[in-house]
């Protein structure tokens, strides 16, 4: 008899496991793995970053494993849209624009752009954009100002945007706009005292979210909820630290 219970017991420990197993859910989040300090792939192609951290953050809080599958910038929303990921995460701004396709998370963080030029550029303000060679990576906010900024004939797209600031270093551009952190990192990692970050070129504030597809409210309501209780015990703020998203220590603003 005891026995008989001892294996009930197992027996039912093993069907308590197969039926958590079961439960685990697993959410695929495309991601664009050439944004430092956002996401880049370390030497064993793994995703890190300030996303990949805070996807982990936030899996750990809605119980579900978020996986990375690396593709390009442009192709993230679309693939959102049409379920090939379940999340977008890869340092989207939250427009209407992508909206009309996607929905979003609240916003876990905010910034803008900047313009990365010569120190020697006679680029004064916005206006002296006008004319100018603007380069930026395909489908980012920043190829949108750049097309706004200057003619279409001297707006040019970049599968990275560390590929267009070899070019402004090279000359083949006049102005790289990109998301500030971005621009930090990139400029931090050069260390070329020929390039600098514009103080007279300014753009709006930009929110950060999660892009996820139309009808998902149950997930979404988890993902807020989770986002904005990382927001509430300081985790968020350790990211940004540790990632320097607002730069160094002793340079942030």
């Amino acid at each position: 008899m005891k026995k008989l219970i001892a294996l009930l017991v197992a027996l039912t420990m093993v069907l308590v496991n197969v039926a958590a197993l079961a439960e685990t859910v697993t959410l695929k989040a495309g991601t664009s793995p050439d944004f430092p300090p956002f996401e880049a792939l370390d030497d064993a192609g793994n995703v890190i970053g300030f996303d990949a951290d805070l996807a982990a953050a936030i899996g750990a809080v809605i119980g579900a494993e978020i996986v990375f599958e690396p593709t390009s910038f442009d192709s993230i929303v679309t693939g959102v849209q049409t379920g090939l990921y379940d999340l977008g995460i890869s340092g989207f701004y939250i427009t209407e624009e992508r909206l009309a396709n996607v929905d979003f998370s609240v916003p876990y963080l905010q910034d803008s752009q900047s313009a990365i030029v010569k120190v020697d550029s006679d680029i004064t303000d916005n206006a002296s954009l006008m004319g100018k060679k603007i380069g930026s990576q395909s489908g980012t906010i920043g190829l949108e100002s750049a097309e706004a900024s200057t003619d279409e004939g001297n707006v040019f797209a970049y599968t990275k945007a560390l590929d267009a600031v070899m070019d402004l270093k090279g000359s083949k551009l006049d102005v790289v706009i990109t998301d500030t952190p971005v621009a930090k990192k990139i400029l931090a990692e050069l260390n070329d005292p020929t390039l600098t970050i514009s103080e007279t070129v300014s753009f709006g504030v930009e929110y950060y979210g999660i892009a996820l597809p139309k009808g998902q409210d149950e997930l979404k309501a988890k993902i807020n909820a989770a986002i904005e209780a990382l927001i509430a015990d300081g985790t968020i703020d350790e990211l940004v630290t540790k990632w320097e998203i607002y730069g160094a220590a002793d340079d942030a603003e």
